[in-house]
């Protein structure tokens, strides 16, 4: 960036900060106080970056004595574009003013047809803190909550430096304080869009119209963007761009068990860097902020870029550079797609109607045609070039036959298994380089990634010319601020940290077995597209904003949140009290998840994930889910696949929102699993177990196999009651009083539970329930009776 683009940026983050004074304890216009405050308390010293924050409101500006060129001109369009995404009014004739304790509406009040009120309660952003969930009890927010936040923004400006590699430091900083704060306080609008939100998109907005007209030799910004504003907001001055990586899932599971669960997780992360690293390199080509990255996860990213033929250039370029090293490094493993939208200020809050999902059509157009024509001519040439003769050797984890170390494995496989002991470490930070290290895994733009301790990094920063940039994870406050942080599911049992230690945490002393799960949100593309156009028709809620502050909060629940319902497990199918889970993240993305650990608790992890889904969305979001049963030893590759199938099935049920355990002929909504197979025919065979001790699983088998076989020979029913029967408690005589009681309640209990299984057994939803119930109880104590 230049020293302009920066103060831009940094100008369009802090523009609003006088907000946050107003509703603590400072009660004039917030652009004099905002600016007063930077000016005064902070570092913050420059005057493009003053005027912004003093200007940015068209009162303000009008006496100002500004420079026709002054950045404030920009700040001030970005913003007014920014609060047309933002502000919606309620309902028509609603009361007019403001409330400076209005606490920050939940964004899924709208979402896929909702129409809800709930609220957020006045917190900061805490990496390993509490979810907060979206309630129904409207919490006013008090000053001594703002004076707070006053407090933690103007410590961390002051420990910053005003550089362009501390952008990011600031995004963060803002991140933790703002969150949770809305941006407009109007009792007639929606106040669902963050102050965060608002101040990011302001800045990602303000970056992009300089650039657009920096291009077209434009520099009279009083007359462009003041004077004819209303002219501006329908130029395309903008290019909503995507990117897409495929062949993400095969490049993960395609190695072989030795180190597996290890391997498994290092080639996760490596390619979560790989996408963040593409970010940043073309943000740093454009010379542009991560303020523009509107979301990142799952192999897929959309940003906000200038509409110029320059910037197009290089997308193109960009693309075929990443291409092409992914041919030489992977061959055709992964391929990335790229698409892009011009669009005017005006379609980005969906001016006309139906402009906005306009543009994800053409998005996704574009893509599709370009994944249908993924190499030119010169590649497909490269790649017949570069071919093996059969008897090559290959290298033992991925398979692959070229760029071979001394002891059978690739470069690539040596490095990650170099970088698998660092990836799970919370302290550790992530170093790009330009120029290659022993044991370093190679980045596109010929760079590489190593792993660094806190004081390494800081000599790096200092001493070596190549260094690039780094990452840390789940650490908003880093304190080395130069760090961009990024979010990850990244949860481990530090005591079960192999595919064995996993399966042996299982509950039965003769069935250790893994659990295996896939999960991803059902219909979140028409979610993106679609999630805020209401039954009426009615599209006016569908804008980039919503959008970026959606898709934020899903990052925020899959590479965050679920750290913590895996430290905190809830549903437990054993009698104990909440844990830690015996598990392991291989990958959390934007909206879906890999996980292995012991049968039970993935099993009760899934119905904690859905649970807290369920309640952090408002209902608006459902998630389906497979779950496989494998030895420690069973190839990874198979696993996946497996798990795979098994998630479809649950896709495939009506609605979707559901769960298939073990094999997709048990596929279940997650209202029927839970309510139905556990909490009902699984608890009355716990409970008539637990009187009646003395029965073996072998009366469980022999039920199981009867009750398969009722829906093709009626004959098994009359055989499956004489099984009853069988067990039915024997009267005996000169009991006690103690045994008699003992008996009584046995006799009780056997009753419900003959009963109940025999009406079961008549209906083949029941008997499909009862069957995973009778699994799930002899699995989990299998090896227990003498």
């Amino acid at each position: 960036m230049t020293d302009k683009q920066l103060r831009l940026v940094i100008g369009g983050l802090l523009h609003d900060t006088g907000k946050v004074l107003y509703r603590g304890d400072d009660h004039r216009n917030h652009s004099e106080s905002g600016y007063e405050f930077i000016k005064n308390d902070t570092t913050m010293k420059d005057p493009e970056v003053l005027d912004q924050i003093r200007y940015h409101h068209a009162g303000q500006l009008k006496g100002a004595n500004l420079k026709t060129d002054s950045l404030a001109y920009i700040t001030y369009i970005a913003d007014n574009i920014a609060a047309a995404m933002d502000r919606r009014e309620k309902t028509e004739g609603g009361e007019k003013g403001f409330v400076r304790d209005m606490p920050l509406d939940s964004i899924f009040n709208i979402l896929n047809n909702n129409h809800d009120s709930k609220v957020y309660r006045p917190m900061m952003l805490d990496a390993n803190g509490e979810i907060n969930y979206p309630t129904g009890k409207v919490t006013a927010y008090p000053e001594s909550f703002y004076q707070e936040v006053k407090r933690q923004i103007k410590d961390c400006l002051n420990a910053l430096e005003w550089r362009d590699e501390y952008i990011n430091s600031l995004l963060s900083v803002l991140e933790a304080t703002l969150t949770f704060v809305p941006s407009s306080t109007a009792k007639h609008e929606l106040a669902d869009i963050s102050l965060y939100d608002h101040v990011k998109m302001t800045a990602a907005i303000g970056s992009c119209i300089y650039e657009y007209l920096q291009d077209k030799g434009e520099t009279d910004y009083r007359q462009v963007l003041y004077k004819k504003a209303k002219e501006f907001y329908k130029e395309k001055a903008f290019l909503l761009y995507s990117m897409d990586i495929s062949g993400i899932q095969k490049f993960i599971y395609t190695i072989t068990s030795e180190g597996a669960l290890k391997g498994l997780r290092s080639r996760s992360f490596y390619l979560e860097i790989m996408m963040e690293h593409l970010v940043d390199q073309l943000l740093r080509e454009a010379a542009l902020s991560r303020a523009n990255l509107i979301y990142s996860g799952g192999g897929h990213a959309y940003i906000l870029l200038p509409n110029t033929e320059r910037m197009k250039q290089r997308i193109d370029a960009f693309e075929q550079d990443t291409n092409q090293w992914f041919l030489e490094q992977f061959k055709t493993a992964l391929y990335i797609a790229g698409g892009y939208a011009e669009c005017s200020a005006e379609a980005l809050y969906d001016q006309p109607s139906g402009s906005y999902r306009e543009i994800f059509r053409s998005i996704s157009g574009m893509i599709s045609e370009r994944k249908l024509k993924r190499y030119t001519p010169k590649q497909i040439l490269y790649l017949n070039k570069n071919s093996y003769p059969e008897g090559t050797r290959e290298c033992k984890v991925c398979g692959r036959s070229d760029h071979l170390l001394d002891d059978r494995r690739c470069e690539i496989c040596g490095a990650l298994e170099e970088i698998s002991r660092d990836v799970l470490k919370k302290e550790a930070f992530y170093t790009i380089l330009n120029k290659k290290e022993k044991g370093a895994l190679p980045l596109p733009g010929g760079c590489y990634l190593v792993t660094d301790s806190k004081e390494k990094l800081i000599r790096r920063i200092k001493e070596d010319d190549h260094y690039v940039r780094a990452y840390s994870k789940n650490e908003l406050f880093t304190g080395y601020d130069i760090a961009t942080n990024l979010w990850v599911g990244d949860y481990v049992k530090e005591d079960a940290n192999t595919f064995e230690k996993l399966a042996e945490a299982s509950p039965a002393r003769d069935f250790k077995r893994l659990g295996v799960l896939r999960a991803d949100v059902d219909n979140l593309g028409q979610a993106f597209v679609r999630g805020f156009e209401q039954k009426n028709k009615n599209s006016s809620y569908m804008t980039l904003s919503r959008t970026a502050t959606f898709s934020r909060k899903l990052s925020i629940f899959f590479k965050n949140h679920i750290n913590g319902l895996l430290q905190e497990g809830s549903y437990m199918l054993t009698d104990e009290d909440g844990r830690e889970r015996n598990a392991l993240i291989v990958y959390s993305g934007g909206d879906d998840v890999f996980l292995v650990g012991s049968w039970d608790d993935v099993i009760g992890f899934a119905i904690d994930l859905h649970d807290s889904l369920e309640t952090y969305s408002q209902e608006a979001l459902t998630i389906s889910a497979g779950i496989g049963l494998y030895p420690a030893k069973y190839p990874i590759s198979v696993m996946a696949q497996e798990t795979e199938a098994l998630e479809a099935a649950s896709k495939a049920l009506e609605g979707k929102d559901g769960i298939t355990l073990f094999d997709p002929k048990y596929a279940f909504h997650w209202d029927e699993l839970i309510n139905e197979v556990l909490e009902e025919k699984l608890a009355l065979i716990r409970e008539y177990f637990g009187e009646n001790n003395d029965k073996g699983n072998s009366f469980l088998y022999h039920m199981l196999e009867l009750l398969r076989g009722i829906k093709d020979d009626r004959i098994n029913l009359a055989r499956y009651a004489y099984l009853l029967g069988r067990v039915a408690p024997q009267k005996k005589s000169n009991l006690t009083e103690e045994e008699e009681k003992e008996a009584e309640t046995k006799a009780k209990v056997y009753e419900r539970f003959s009963k109940q299984m025999y009406e079961w057994s008549k209906h083949e939803r029941d008997v499909r329930q009862l069957e995973m119930a009778i699994y799930l109880y002899v699995y989990m104590n299998r090896g227990k009776e003498g």
